[in-house]
């Protein structure tokens, strides 16, 4: 019959040959190697999630690229210098959870007169003169467009005034009581105007 001896840390009877407890490990040369003995005993292991973890296709390869960005960050952060009590080795970011989109504010394209200059007398005495819609007809000539507006008492080119805005042209043409008014919705090169026969013709180009 084998003899036994007793184990002085779990108290379970051992056979002498052995130089460890099967049961809790102890050893009985007087070290213990930790490392071949955990808390399930000798031979104990982890599993690799890695490997070992069957996820469905695709969600394993997120998993990981999603582990790594996160070492990269915590590997790349910078010290919380600006935040009291921050962590070392964190960043701190606030986000409401909607994208920032940068504000873009369009200038609005200043307004060109073409005009002769008027003196002031002549300039207040236009600005009392009461608007009229003034009408008007399209035609096109080869690369050219032609606005022929009716404006009855204007006698010359000194007397009309184009200004450029940032929908299209505006045109006034001054009588002796009117002012006549048409706009047109273009933004195109001004190739030139005259005035014939109580009308204003404007050129622009196609």
């Amino acid at each position: 019959m084998f003899k036994k001896k007793i184990c002085s840390s779990c108290n379970e009877k051992v056979k002498d040959k052995f130089n460890f407890c099967p049961s809790c490990g102890n050893s009985f040369n007087g070290t213990r190697r930790s490392e071949d003995f955990g808390m399930l005993g000798k031979n104990d292991s982890m599993p690799n999630i890695a490997g070992d973890l069957k996820l469905p296709f695709g969600l394993g390869k997120m998993v990981n690229s999603l582990v790594k960005q996160l070492e990269q960050q915590m590997n790349n952060s910078n010290l919380g210098e600006n935040i009291e009590g921050a962590p070392k080795g964190f960043k701190i970011k606030v986000s409401t959870g909607m994208p920032q989109m940068k504000q873009v504010v369009k200038e609005a394209s200043p307004e060109v007169s073409i005009s002769d200059n008027i003196n002031p007398k002549e300039s207040e005495r236009r600005m009392k003169l009461p608007r009229v819609d003034a009408e008007s007809r399209v035609r096109r000539l080869g690369d050219r467009i032609i606005y022929e507006i009716e404006t009855q008492g204007v006698k010359s080119k000194k007397d009309v005034v184009l200004t450029k805005l940032a929908t299209g042209i505006e045109v006034k043409a001054y009588s002796k009581d009117k002012c006549y008014v048409r706009f047109i919705p273009l933004t195109v090169e001004i190739v030139g105007y005259f005035v014939k026969q109580n009308k204003v013709y404007v050129e622009l180009k196609a």
